[in-house]
């Protein structure tokens, strides 16, 4: 009896912990490594009306964040990597080298009340993403270069980079008003 009582106790304290998650504002998140990137991706969607729409974005935008950002890959090398089944190898190797060890990616999430914002920043020296916004069909049959037009189209409301290409805001709307 005890230990049902304590179980419907803590099952009651996750539901209200997970409630409280609607007063958040604002957060800043660091993280470094790939391996972290679906936890905070799955908790910052939670965040939004819905969540299935927006994880997806999230992991993509936080992946590229790494991979491209903070490693230096480029789209080359990740679909030579990708065809060779040599990616994590080599993302391992790149985050050891010293010039990369002390990198991260900042995600900073602000409530606004029309839209929550999600803005991810790696310390990398940015690309240019004009050409990834969208499908490219001379680029369908790569093993790579989708995940910026899914999250554009699919996960957020909007999505715009700032700067020389290393920060990119995603929105997604609480009203209707304003978004498509």
């Amino acid at each position: 009896v005890n230990q049902s009582f304590e179980r419907r106790q803590l099952a009651r304290l996750v539901q209200q912990t997970e409630q409280s998650l609607s007063y958040l504002t604002s957060a800043t998140f660091h993280f470094r490594y790939i391996e972290d990137v679906d936890g905070l991706a799955g908790g910052l969607a939670r965040l939004c009306p819905q969540p299935e729409r927006a994880v997806l974005g999230l992991h993509e935008l936080m992946i590229n964040a790494v991979e491209h950002g903070n490693l230096g890959i480029t789209y080359a090398e990740k679909s030579q990597w990708l065809l060779v089944n040599g990616l994590a190898e080599e993302v391992q190797r790149r985050r050891r080298l010293p010039e990369n060890q002390d990198k991260r990616v900042e995600v900073r999430f602000e409530r606004r009340p029309e839209a929550l914002e999600f803005t991810v920043q790696d310390q990398g020296a940015g690309f240019d993403w004009r050409p990834y916004l969208d499908f490219d069909p001379e680029r369908l049959f790569d093993p790579n270069g989708r995940g910026i037009a899914i999250a554009k189209q699919q996960s957020f409301d909007a999505l715009e980079y700032l700067g020389n290409g290393n920060t990119v805001r995603a929105t997604v709307a609480l009203t209707q008003k304003g978004f498509l």
